[in-house]
């Protein structure tokens, strides 16, 4: 009895595991596009119906500046802000901590992206999936921290897409 029990939550265990980033586009039958999450949810994608110029003009105000990025950065950064994506920075928790200590013992909050149009979090930086859309991992790390000295340097995206914080 105790084995099958086992194998049991084995086999659940493999199941979650083997649905954790299963995000999926579909197109229903009017010909609209919505996104399925793994938590049996969707959302409707709205077509922005927008040019390159346009996205880039409409958003462009909206990204931090301070670095320097290509015209495609530029461009997939105000679509990543035009579909509700915005990063919120790490930041030190404990006294000793800042940018460039590399003290192991100092503790830090965690980064996250943020969807506001989806309310849905991702740990790495979305990535835009064959349809447009910029899809995350589906991980919450906000409110969490960390040991070990300071964090990885933030790629472009993070540092456009959020409003303060990081490395100087």
């Amino acid at each position: 009895m105790k084995m099958n029990k086992k194998i049991v939550i084995l086999i659940s265990l493999l199941v979650v595991a083997s649905n954790l980033f299963s995000e999926e586009i579909v197109t229903l039958k009017n010909g609209t596009k919505a996104v399925l999450y793994d938590d049996h949810t969707w959302s409707v994608i709205t077509e922005s119906g927008l040019s390159s110029d346009e996205i880039v003009s409409k958003n462009k105000k909206f990204l931090r500046s301070g670095i320097s990025a290509t015209d495609q950065e530029i461009l997939n950064a105000c679509e990543m802000y035009e579909q509700g994506w915005t990063y919120t920075m790490p930041r030190p928790k404990s006294s000793k901590a800042a940018w460039g200590v590399t003290d192991g013992r100092t503790t830090w909050y965690n980064g996250w992206w943020y969807n506001s149009k989806t309310r849905l979090y991702s740990d790495s930086t979305p990535i835009k999936a064959s349809s447009g859309l910029y899809l995350g991992d589906g991980q919450n790390s906000s409110n969490t921290w960390r040991n070990g000295g300071t964090p990885r340097r933030p790629d472009k995206y993070m540092f456009l897409l959020s409003k303060s914080g990081g490395p100087r």
